[in-house]
């Protein structure tokens, strides 16, 4: 099945914003549904046919409207999208050429949507179409109303998956079949006990330290290859870097934000030889309340004795990653 949605971006200052709205809407949407140039081109193809071909299907298309999608200029000084072969030229034009959807979102760095009558084809057509924000400072208020738009264009939610059903199976014969798959799991099982050895786990209490911020408490469980992530409640009100964003939560709601909690679920992996490695999304929300506040990614990677993993932690208000580092207290 052909991708529903397609971010067109100029990758020169729109990349880590392309990169964080691919990921965040293919957590709603699954990944297959959303197209990304840089992740999703296969190796030795032709770009041009392959973005040709996807558009084809009119797909919902979503301009990255950053500063220099428009100002870009090349080597000698012209206007990028005055180029007929300007890539993102191309992408809108095939976009309207076959009757896709266009939803221009509004980036950081510019106030309002630039004068389209006066910009050359197929740009002067976008003024026609409802915009859209995309700010990092309220990233997770404009991503669900943008998430809402995408619902009701069509765009589906990954199904949930189906429970198996034993159909014909008489209960004796189901419940003999259980059991001996019980115990083929457990001789398994006991097999593995002796002959290899558990993998770290990271269950349990950390301690997360990023620079120039206090130590946070996470608290991982590991069910199955999922990973789930809670930490207590990081208090914000005297920290400088939550300020501008208190004062926006505060005109927009009216009360005051005093803590967060960050929520994720991710997976875990580890092979013989191999460092463990955590990869989770993250959310956080205000406490109380569970409003959400921004959004991001955990990756991390277990040292040698188990008790430290260093990584890095994404948030998408900041649109940058940093280094964190995280110290076992409880098992």
């Amino acid at each position: 099945m052909a991708a529903r949605i397609f971010i067109s971006y100029r990758s020169s200052d729109g990349k880590d914003k392309a990169t964080a709205l691919a990921r965040d809407l293919g957590a709603v949407f699954g990944d297959a549904q959303v197209f990304l140039d840089k992740d999703d081109l296969r190796g030795g193809s032709r770009w041009r046919d392959e973005v040709q071909q996807l558009l084809d299907q009119r797909p919902v298309l979503l301009l990255l409207m950053t500063p220099q999608l428009l100002a870009a200029t090349d080597a000698a000084g012209h206007l990028r999208i005055a180029d007929p072969d300007d890539p993102v030229r191309r992408e809108l034009a095939d976009a309207f050429e076959a009757g896709a959807q266009v939803i221009p979102l509004l980036c950081d760095g510019l106030d309002a949507p630039p004068l389209t009558n006066a910009l050359p084809p197929p740009f002067d057509q976008i003024g026609e179409r409802t915009w859209r924000k995309l700010r990092a400072y309220d990233w997770q208020g404009d991503l669900q109303r943008l998430v809402q738009d995408l619902r009701e264009l069509g765009v589906p939610a990954p199904a949930a998956p189906q429970p198996a059903v034993a159909g014909g199976l008489s209960p004796r014969r189901l419940w003999l079949g259980l059991a001996l798959a019980g115990a083929a799991a457990l001789i398994v099982a006991v097999w593995f006990m002796f002959h290899s050895a558990a993998p770290p786990g990271v269950s349990g209490e950390w301690a997360a330290s990023v620079q120039g911020q206090p130590t946070m408490t996470f608290v991982f469980r590991q069910e199955g290859e999922k990973l789930v992530l809670t930490s207590t409640p990081v208090p914000v009100a005297e920290r400088a870097d939550w300020a501008e964003y208190r004062r926006f939560w505060r005109e927009r709601t009216g009360s005051e934000l005093t803590h967060v909690v960050y929520r994720g679920e991710g997976t875990w992996r580890t092979d013989p030889g191999v460092p463990l490695v955590i990869d989770v999304a993250l959310q956080i929300v205000s406490s109380p309340g569970e409003i959400p506040v921004d959004s991001g990614n955990l990756s991390a990677t277990l040292q040698a004795g188990g008790r430290v993993m260093n990584g890095k932690l994404w948030l998408n208000s900041a649109q940058a990653d940093r280094p964190i580092t995280l110290q076992r207290a409880r098992h």
